[in-house]
């Protein structure tokens, strides 16, 4: 393994907004040692082609699956084909200044064991990681908040791919949108600290659900049993109990939501599915858990530096 960076992109529908970012990556590379992985779970939109156009044959590896196993699957595929220390998951729709990655790759000399949080600009706000909430359990990180992160965002994170692997990468069962909290609260319950680096990289996000009710269904579905189960996977007993009432009142505020959205079916139908599938889910992870002492380490946490 050498030591290099990988950048790590899964991508569905993906072919007009990479055409549009792929570019701003390959200037921003221009020099480096970087390499780009590419799991493609919906080869047939033309990224193939999109990647060809924009980057040396012998700078990428492209990884087609028709079958689209998720996210979390397509990040961990793509790790494992990586090949070098460090990877950074970048989701397709995030475009790079011509210094980013040489100001990541200086992030990561500085401390090569550390996982980091990348910042990303979104929603008329700035958020690096992803923070403890005490209603949805995690969120987005506001940009230079006290606390750092319990861990990185799956839209802009870097990882020592021996880190990631320890962990077991992201939990292939969640598919998309918790697994990167998931992980965060895994590493953070086992004493690994991410740093942030407030790059407020653009990040369009939502290109892949974009104007399609029926996958607006599958996400509002997804969000409702993921965070049940990232609960159930990660917070020790004495946690979990506690957090109860406040997971209820989330999904009342949420459900209330996802009514005026006209998506109230798919969400309930996933806060029933979370809960039937909370034991197996905690039997699934035998390591270190995210409980109260974690909590109260994590509310004393001064200012990232």
């Amino acid at each position: 393994m050498t030591e290099a960076l990988t950048v790590v992109t899964v991508l569905y529908r993906s072919a007009p907004m990479l055409a549009e970012t792929l570019p701003t990556w390959a200037r921003s590379a221009a020099g480096l040692p970087v390499r780009f992985v590419f799991a493609d779970n919906w080869p047939e939109d033309g990224c193939a082609k999109v990647i060809a156009d924009c980057l040396d044959e012998d700078r990428y590896t492209y990884l087609p699956e028709p079958a689209n196993p998720g996210f979390a699957a397509g990040c961990n595929r793509a790790v494992a084909a990586a090949g070098t220390s460090h990877v950074l998951l970048l989701n397709p729709d995030v475009w790079l200044r011509d210094d980013s990655l040489t100001r990541i790759r200086a992030a990561i000399a500085a401390a090569p064991a550390d996982p980091i949080a990348v910042g990303l600009a979104m929603r008329g706000g700035e958020y690096t990681g992803i923070e403890v909430h005490p209603i949805s359990l995690f969120n987005d990180r506001p940009a230079g908040t006290r606390r750092r992160p319990i861990g990185p965002s799956g839209g802009g994170a870097v990882f020592p791919t021996a880190v990631f692997e320890e962990f077991g990468g992201f939990h292939e069962h969640l598919f998309a949108w918790g697994e990167d909290a998931d992980l965060a609260y895994r590493l953070y319950a086992a004493g690994r600290r991410t740093r942030p680096l407030d790059l407020a990289l653009r990040h369009a996000g939502g290109h892949s659900v974009e104007g399609d009710g029926k996958l607006l269904g599958f996400r509002a579905f997804l969000l409702a049993r993921n965070r049940i189960l990232v609960a159930a996977r990660t917070f020790s007993w004495p946690l979990a109990l506690l957090a109860i009432p406040f997971i209820a009142l989330a999904h009342c505020a949420l459900a209330a939501r996802r009514a005026r959205q006209g998506l109230l079916r798919p969400f309930l139908r996933g806060v029933a599915r979370g809960l039937w599938e909370s034991p197996a889910a905690r039997r699934e992870w035998r390591g270190e858990r995210f409980g109260i002492a974690s909590l109260t380490g994590y509310l004393r946490t001064g200012r990232a530096s």
